[in-house]
């Protein structure tokens, strides 16, 4: 059973009514989340996984700002993106409703992936907020 399900369902369908990406189609991370993402003295030094690597919308890779960072370090994160790169407001809504469903689908996968449970949980809580 998933943590929250009418404000899952509830937020699913706001977010999910944005409008689809129509730019040109970016290279893509594909699983950006806390698990794939080594960090060394409070800084990013890694990113590894790489077998969904593939070219689409940004908010895919974008989703991160809640499947690995509290509230400040996602505003911290998006200020930084926002310095280097345009992001329109419906791309973030994409990007919310992407960590939506990866959070569900870690909640799911938590039998065969041990610590997978935690970090839906915590994505949840994050994309709830």
């Amino acid at each position: 059973m998933i943590p929250d399900a009418a404000d899952v369902a509830s937020l699913w369908d706001e977010l999910s009514a944005a409008p689809a990406w129509t730019g040109r189609p970016l290279w893509l991370h594909g699983d950006s989340h806390a698990a794939n993402i080594l960090c060394s003295g409070g800084r990013l030094s890694t990113v590894i996984d790489f077998g969904d690597l593939t070219a689409g919308d940004p908010a895919t890779d974008l989703a991160t700002a809640w499947l690995t960072f509290d509230a400040e370090g996602r505003r911290r994160f998006q200020r930084r993106i926002a310095q280097a790169v345009e992001v329109d407001a419906d791309t973030w809504r994409r990007a919310r409703a992407w960590a939506l469903s990866m959070s569900t689908a870690m909640l799911a996968a938590s039998d065969d992936h041990p610590g997978m449970r935690s970090l839906g949980e915590e994505s949840l809580q994050q994309v709830l907020a």
